[in-house]
């Protein structure tokens, strides 16, 4: 089953047949609509990280609608699916001067659960760039039982400005902040129970894992954000054009 907030058009809760919970909802998140839900996946548009505007962009703190849905009485007979969109209006242009057309499909196949997001640029006459990401906390058993693999080509927030991460897993002992550019379209975060969560992905250049440690005392325990991300270069939308991201999300037994 999955939950989502039009605040944000967020995902906030992925859950197996078994009741086992797939994403970490921070103790600290609100639901008033007074800022970021912290947790689940929250959507970063258009802007990832620090810059210009606001952190990680306005889109995970505005509503969006629903444009489309399809939930038949029979689950067997149909994939329940929604669309939800989200335009520039005049809040959008006063931080970020464009025009676009942003809509993010969630779908539930099974205990997969897919996420299509596509970005429009439908004005005549302006070009934009953006960076995004879904920024997926994932709930672990314990974080120093959890280990992201199949990650490599690292630029770290905490080691040099760029270097190559050794080894076969990245276990988190300690803060993390790594953007893994290139980074393929397949990783594992192994949760600590013999499970891992799998993220397969397509047209999402970059990963980012994030783990803030003892900074956050009451939360650092119990998730680890494994990012999809166009973080690295921009992408550039001329008028007219587009550009879409697809990721897939589901549990595999070890």
């Amino acid at each position: 089953m999955v939950e989502i907030s039009l605040f944000g058009g967020q995902i906030t809760s992925f859950r197996q047949a078994s009741g086992d919970e797939v994403l970490y909802i921070r103790p600290d998140a609100v639901f008033d609509r007074s800022k970021p839900i912290a947790g689940g996946i929250p959507l970063c548009f258009p802007q990832f990280g620090p810059g210009a505007i606001q952190q990680h962009g306005f889109a995970r703190n505005v509503d969006w609608s629903v444009s489309d849905s399809s939930a038949d009485p029979n689950p067997d007979d149909r994939e329940p699916e929604v669309q939800l969109l989200l335009r520039d209006n005049e809040f959008t242009r006063s931080i970020w001067p464009h025009e676009f057309q942003a809509a993010l499909t969630v779908n539930l196949h099974g205990e997969r659960l897919r996420l299509d997001f596509r970005v429009i640029n439908p004005s005549s006459g302006g070009t934009f760039d953006f960076t995004a990401a879904l920024h997926s906390y994932i709930e672990v058993v314990d974080v120093e039982r959890s280990a992201v693999k199949y990650l490599d080509k690292v630029v770290s927030a905490t080691s040099p400005p760029e270097c190559e991460e050794e080894g076969e897993a990245v276990l988190i002992q300690g803060p993390v902040d790594r953007v893994y550019l290139d980074a393929g379209e397949y990783a594992e975060l192994h949760v600590g129970n013999g499970a891992a969560v799998a993220l397969s992905s397509h047209g999402w250049r970059d990963a980012v894992v994030w783990n803030p440690w003892t900074a956050m005392p009451d939360a650092y325990r119990r998730f680890v954000c494994v990012e999809n991300a166009v973080a690295a270069v921009p992408i550039r939308l001329d008028p007219g054009s587009g550009w879409r991201a697809r990721l897939e999300l589901y549990v595999n037994d070890l």
